[in-house]
């Protein structure tokens, strides 16, 4: 690759970062603006509801998603030359959205009745799955591939800066809470639309829903992309479900503020950067897997130093901003948080071994396993702990997952014969260079 060439992919590189750290920003940008306002409002009983049924629904956006955003948004770059593969691909990977969508929805309405409250909270539990309508139809994943993320920025700022206004001017008691996850959801589906339009009016891109083979042929064998996108989630999501079940949503509520607040970190500081460097070490590994492990190294300490700097900031002022923003009654959460601002470190790595390396490289079936693994002992953890130390226990099986699932995945690269530590490349120096190319 020449210098021109490098300077174009460096150029586009840094412009979806920066526009997939925007997107993150505006899709989190409810809980960081609204959730003390809300917070205050409907208490930390309901607050733990509604973050209850947030995680639960979360495992059905990520079926509807179905691990597209990594299995196909490396795919298509390999299509962008081939217009016409380009556009049946679009509609398979969208076709596939919409019918795991109506399996969800029929899931999910047979689960609320076996939920001892789950008619007590209907409204909110209907609100918050709407959410994954919006992700059905999302195209981030196509967009992603060809690099063009910043094009759907204000497809999103409009929306959701629309919906966010009518949180603070119509959610006024706790009644109103079903409000909040309806808005969030609203906003989501409306993006979805929009950026939809934009695909159709721009590049031609085909909207409609097409049911085939080769469609249900794409579902099975991205099955192991899925299953380790689910599992991942679980691993850091499984502590609020099994919470649920042993102490009151008041706590539940808190634990979810903290666990929160660890998700800044994440969501609008390592993610974005993750997102955007898939595809291209994806491109470079299936080339050349040294070369590709060399430009991955060299992103690692840029990406350590940038959060840790985020989550040492954070963990310094957030028992000032939990009592200024959300009141004394959810002060416990600083505690929470502070416990383990360290996590968004160990959880950059795990991505870049088991989605950035080991995905890009074809291992999915290793990852699933490590996953599942990782995942079992993840609910044998919380189950156990919380159930003999409650709050506190999930805080411990939390923390503890995290390190198991990182020493699986260094083990699974050692026994596959497959190098990724390479600290000689752990030098900012490079890595400034190369950015600046």
């Amino acid at each position: 690759m020449d210098d021109k060439k490098e300077g174009e992919a460096g150029k586009s590189i840094r412009s979806n970062v920066m526009a997939n750290g925007i997107l993150q920003f505006l899709n989190y940008a409810f809980p960081i603006i609204t959730l003390p306002f809300v917070g205050r409002i409907i208490g930390t009983q309901e607050f733990g509801v509604i973050n209850f049924y947030s995680v639960l629904v979360g495992y059905f956006t990520l079926f509807v998603i179905y691990g597209f955003d990594a299995s196909a948004t490396r795919r298509v770059p390999e299509l962008v030359k081939r217009t016409s593969d380009l556009k049946v691909f679009f509609v398979e990977i969208q076709s596939s959205k919409i019918l795991l969508l109506l399996i969800a929805a029929s899931v999910y309405s047979i689960l609320l009745v076996l939920i001892p409250d789950g008619n007590e909270h209907y409204k909110v539990a209907w609100s918050t799955f709407a959410v994954a309508a919006g992700w059905a139809l999302m195209p981030n994943w196509f967009v992603q591939g060809i690099r063009r993320m910043k094009e759907l920025v204000w497809l999103n700022i409009i929306p959701k800066t629309f919906f966010l206004v009518l949180i603070f001017l119509l959610i006024r008691s706790v009644n109103d809470s079903y409000l909040y996850p309806l808005f969030i959801s609203l906003s989501t589906i409306l993006s979805a639309f929009l950026s939809l339009l934009y695909l159709r009016l721009r590049l031609k891109m085909p909207l409609k829903i097409h049911f085939n083979r080769s469609m249900f042929h794409r579902l099975w064998s991205e099955r192991l992309v899925f299953l380790s996108s689910l599992i991942n989630n679980l691993n850091q999501t499984v502590s609020i479900i099994i919470l649920a079940s042993f102490v009151s949503y008041s706590q539940v509520g808190i634990f979810s503020l903290g666990w929160r607040m660890m998700n800044v970190i994440q969501v609008l500081v390592s993610v974005p950067i993750l997102q955007a460097l898939f595809p291209v070490l994806g491109v470079q590994l299936r080339s050349n897997i040294q070369e590709g492990t060399k430009s991955l190294n060299q992103s690692i300490p840029l990406l350590l130093i940038i959060v840790t700097i985020a989550s040492g900031s954070l963990w310094l002022i957030c028992p000032w901003l939990i009592d200024f923003f959300f009141g004394p009654e959810f002060i416990d959460a600083a505690g929470v948080y502070q416990l383990i601002a360290f996590l968004p470190l160990i959880s950059v790595l795990n991505h870049l071994i088991g989605s950035s390396f080991l995905l890009n490289l074809g291992y999915d079936n290793d990852v699933l396993r490590v996953t599942i693994v990782a995942s079992v002992t993840a609910i044998a953890l919380n189950l156990f702990l919380i159930s003999s130390y409650g709050l506190k226990g999930a805080i411990v099986a939390l923390i503890l997952t995290e390190i198991i699932l990182l020493i699986l995945y260094s083990g699974m690269c050692k026994n596959r014969g497959l190098k990724f530590w390479n600290i000689n490349e752990w030098k900012l120096s490079l890595v400034l260079d190369h950015l600046k190319r």
